[in-house]
This record gives structure tokens, C-alpha cells and sequence, in this order.
């Protein structure tokens, strides 16, 4: 009895965030699309719209496959290799023009199934209480700077653009030398993890007030609407925040 209840908690869970993402490709059908192009109308709107439908997909993916009990252990090397090829999706989506509505939107959901891919087996060995935690700090932190920059954007400066990007590159070279040469040492002293940790926390923090800023310039200056190259950005700003959050409770 107590097994079917778990296993039919599972399954409401599974229905309910179905029953969410299908309200959400009809609102994002009405509101982002015109004449099968996506159209400058409720640019905000439609770039959040995506950023939720994405984060409700890894859900989704990820309560399946546990409710499937799949076991997914990944090495370093599949670690790395699904980072590079999450990488060449960015770069592509990038590149293709918005036009191409189907072919942008594989390479988008290609993009959001790795990312499933990478974060399950971090989900399985957390406890859900701190997978709780994390997401509820996150949405606080999010919340918190949406305001800031929607209340007091004259406070946010797009020079800072090119400094954020240099502590991003810094920390990405600082870390794939701990993952393959410094290991090791890594084992010995766990500090150097929650640091660097804490470090990408406060980068992304900077990342959101940033590119929120640049929503709000980009909806005004809007010709040509690309709500997957716009929710992308702060998509991973979140993400990468919520990553940390649940690593270092861990």
C-alpha cells in the first residue's frame, strides 16, 4: 500500500507539470507566434513564458526518469563530453536564423534533454529536501533582482558585460583544471569546490541583473523576435545558480 501510494504521488506529480507545460505551449502558441514567426509583441512576456516552459521540461524528464528508477552513473569524460556537445547546441542556436522556428526549436530541446541529462544524477544522490531548498533560494535570489532591475535598471550597466564574461571563462578553465589535473587535491580540500562554488553564485547574480537589463532594451528596440536566443541567456543564469545551491547542500 505504501509503494502505491509513493508511485501514485509520482504519477499525479508527472500529470501535473503535463497539464502545466501544455498551458504553457498554448500560451506561448497565442502570445510569441505570428503568421508561424515569432512576433516583438509581449517580448517580456514570451521570453519568461520560455523560461519557464524549459525549466518545466527538466522537471518533467526528471521526475520521469526516476519514476522509471533509471540508474544514469557519469563519468567525468561523459561529464565532459555532454558539456561540449551542450556547447555546440548553444553556438547553433546562435547561428540559425529565427526564422527557422522548427529546426531553432530542436536544437533547443536537444539543448534542454542533455541538460536533463547532466542534472539527474545529481537529483538522485541529493536529498529532495535540499533539492526543495535550493529552488525555493533560487526563486528568492531571481525574484529579489528581478525587482532590482525592473525598479532601478539606471542602477545596472551593460559595461559590465565584459567583466562578467571574463570571470565566467576564468572560472570555467579554473574548474576543468581541478576535474582533470588537480583532482586530488580537490578530494583533499573540499573549500576550494565551495569557493569556486560561491564565486559562480555571485557571477551569475551579476549575469541576471545583466541580461534582465538587456531584455528591457532589446523589448523596446525589437525588429526581429528570437525568444530562444533571449530566454537562453537568462535560463542559464538561474540554472547555473540552482546547480550550485543543491551542490553545495549536498
Amino acid at each position: 500500500m505504501l509503494v502505491s501510494k509513493k508511485v501514485d504521488g509520482q504519477l499525479v506529480k508527472i500529470f501535473g507539470f503535463l497539464l502545466v507545460f501544455l498551458a504553457l505551449c498554448y500560451s506561448i502558441a497565442i502570445n510569441s507566434f505570428k503568421n508561424g514567426k515569432f512576433t516583438c509583441n509581449k517580448y517580456i512576456l514570451n521570453t519568461y513564458l520560455y523560461i519557464v516552459i524549459t525549466f518545466n521540461i527538466l522537471i518533467l524528464m526528471t521526475l520521469s526518469m526516476e519514476y522509471k528508477d533509471i540508474d544514469f552513473r557519469m563519468s567525468g569524460w561523459t561529464l565532459f563530453g555532454l558539456f561540449l556537445i551542450s556547447i555546440g547546441c548553444i553556438i547553433l542556436m546562435n547561428k540559425i536564423n529565427s526564422e527557422r522556428v522548427i529546426l531553432k526549436h530542436l536544437i533547443w530541446l536537444i539543448f534542454v534533454l542533455i541538460l536533463g541529462y547532466i542534472f539527474y544524477p545529481m537529483y538522485i544522490k541529493s536529498n529532495k529536501g535540499v533539492v526543495t531548498s535550493a529552488m525555493i533560494t533560487t526563486l528568492s535570489i531571481v525574484v529579489i533582482l528581478s525587482i532590482i532591475a525592473y525598479v532601478k535598471p539606471e542602477w545596472i550597466s551593460l559595461s559590465m558585460g565584459p567583466v562578467l564574461l571574463i570571470g565566467l571563462i576564468g572560472v570555467i578553465i579554473f574548474e576543468l583544471l581541478l576535474l582533470f589535473v588537480f583532482q586530488n587535491q580537490l578530494s583533499k580540500n573540499p573549500w576550494i569546490f565551495r569557493a569556486s562554488s560561491y564565486f559562480v553564485i555571485f557571477l551569475f547574480m551579476g549575469f541576471i541583473l545583466y541580461d534582465t537589463k538587456r531584455l528591457q532594451i532589446n523589448a523596446k528596440e525589437c525588429v526581429k523576435a528570437d525568444y530562444i536566443q533571449e530566454s537562453l541567456h537568462l535560463f542559464l543564469d538561474i540554472f547555473n545558480i540552482f546547480i550550485r545551491l543543491v551542490g553545495l547542500s549536498r
